[in-house]
């Protein structure tokens, strides 16, 4: 039996769900400050906004809650934020919230948001950035970068900043100059500046930066960014990112767009600008003393020279005196040495000349009555090879010969022709076969009998004891 056929009540679902709103509105009528961390922001189009909040400990998440902030409520509150801190809220960030819980049967619990304290986000984000300063002191990198020697020139800097930034426009603009000229080389590294990859963003940047460094040094390293929320700053303070710009072996210059305020990798870098422009104006002007010291340098050495100059001119002429003098005694005495080796050369030549061609008729002698005994010597070897060959050639002769005559012994005896003579005869068909037995012959009828000296032609007949011929 059902609870119904008992006849116990029951409520629609729509029913319960308000009994539950109305208890929750009795029982936290009040709206409440709430710490915690902002995991997602959300504005729509008709001005309603939806965050999710949660708290996390040691890693873990141990609370999660949706709110909302309608329209005529975030319209004061975001003004408000953004006089502070520049910008919206953004997930990551710690926020003091004031909220009243709600629930609705159409849409469940959710936190409802009156207000939003600036204040409170920009204080965890200065307390943030002071923690990551001490621990950085204590490990003895905070000042790193300011101990490294100022570039000694700017012939090759790389640049990190957002990819198609307005203060990276601003940069290049000189920078293009000034590489157009010759005077300096720019690359550069895309990373992103805000959001939750923004650290690791950058510090893949900076691995990039550090192994071209490697391989091709960099005077300087330019991290800019241009402009942006106050609270943007906050992806910037991380302390894995300010560990590896102060372990950055090149000089680092921040313009990171903000004047007043700054961020853990102002505080870390080598130098610290308020925006990129003033980094490459910096850079600009620092190539410009370079070249005017250059200059001012080379026109001093070059006063001095004339100044040398023209004091040691008397000086001057008596060592010309002097050095031309030597100069003309050094020629007539190289001259004279050159005609005595020459007439030296010369007699040697004829000498050499003569004791070659004596040397040349004594071989062409020698290579005559040479030539004549291997002529002799060879003419002896070709007769006797004469000889040789004749002899051979006889008794080759001699043997076929031979061969000739047991060739010729041999076709008699065989040859029918020669039996024929002996009374013999060579029987044949008609068709010309030859006839070896009596059968053949009466089967063939008619004989051809070929003798020494002729051809008879035979009939086969029967007799009774056998064949017989006519």
């Amino acid at each position: 039996m059902s609870v119904a056929d008992e006849g116990e009540g029951h409520l629609s679902l729509s029913a319960y769900l308000t009994q539950i709103q109305k208890a929750f509105r009795a029982a936290m009528p009040d709206s409440c400050w709430v710490v915690a961390e902002l995991s997602d922001f959300k504005r729509r189009p008709n001005g309603h906004c939806y965050m999710d909040i949660l708290e996390s400990r040691d890693g873990t998440e141990v609370a999660k809650a949706r709110c909302t902030m309608f329209a005529n409520v975030a319209g004061k509150v975001l003004q408000q934020w953004q006089e502070a801190t520049g910008g919206l809220p953004q997930a990551g960030m710690n926020v003091l919230l004031k909220v009243r819980a709600d629930f609705s049967p159409q849409f469940g619990f959710s936190l409802m948001v009156t207000g939003i304290d600036p204040s409170y986000t920009l204080g965890d984000m200065q307390a943030k950035l002071q923690k990551i300063i001490s621990s950085l002191r204590e490990r003895g990198w905070l000042d790193l970068q300011r101990g490294l020697p100022a570039p000694s020139g700017y012939w090759r800097v790389a640049v990190v900043a957002p990819h198609e930034a307005a203060g990276l426009a601003d940069f290049k603009r000189d920078a293009e100059q000034l590489a157009g000229a010759g005077v300096c080389q720019f690359e550069y590294f895309a990373a992103t500046f805000q959001g939750k990859d923004c650290s690791e963003s950058i510090r893949d940047a900076l691995r990039q930066v550090h192994e071209r460094h490697q391989a091709q040094g960099f005077d300087a390293v330019a991290i800019i960014r241009g402009g942006g929320a106050k609270s943007d700053l906050a992806w910037l303070n991380d302390a894995n990112l300010a560990a590896w710009v102060c372990r950055l072996p090149v000089p680092v210059f921040t313009g990171i767009g903000h004047e007043v305020d700054e961020c853990v990798l102002d505080l870390v870098a080598h130098r610290r600008f308020d925006t990129p422009s003033k980094v490459i104006g910096f850079i600009k002007t620092a190539l410009m003393s370079e070249a005017s010291a250059a200059r001012a340098r080379a026109e001093q050495a070059s006063a001095l020279i004339q100044r040398l100059v023209a004091g040691q001119g008397p000086y001057l002429d008596r060592a010309w005196g002097y050095f031309s003098r030597r100069v003309v005694e050094r020629l007539h005495a190289e001259h004279r040495n050159l005609l005595d080796r020459q007439s030296r050369f010369d007699s040697g030549r004829a000498r050499l000349i003569t004791q070659q061609q004596a040397e040349q008729q004594a071989a062409q002698d020698r290579f005559s009555r040479l030539t004549l005994g291997l002529i002799a010597s060879e003419r002896q070897k070709a007769l006797l090879g004469a000889s040789r060959a004749s002899a051979q050639s006889l008794a080759l002769i001699a043997r076929e010969n031979a061969r000739l005559a047991l060739a010729g012994t041999l076709y008699d005896k065989t040859n029918p022709l020669a039996l024929l003579g002996r009374g013999f005869a060579l029987i044949r068909s008609p068709g010309g076969e030859i006839v070896t037995s009596a059968q053949q012959a009466r089967a063939a009828g008619r004989l051809d009998l070929a003798f020494a000296d002729g051809h008879l032609s035979a009939t086969v007949t029967e007799s009774t004891n056998g064949a017989q011929t006519t």
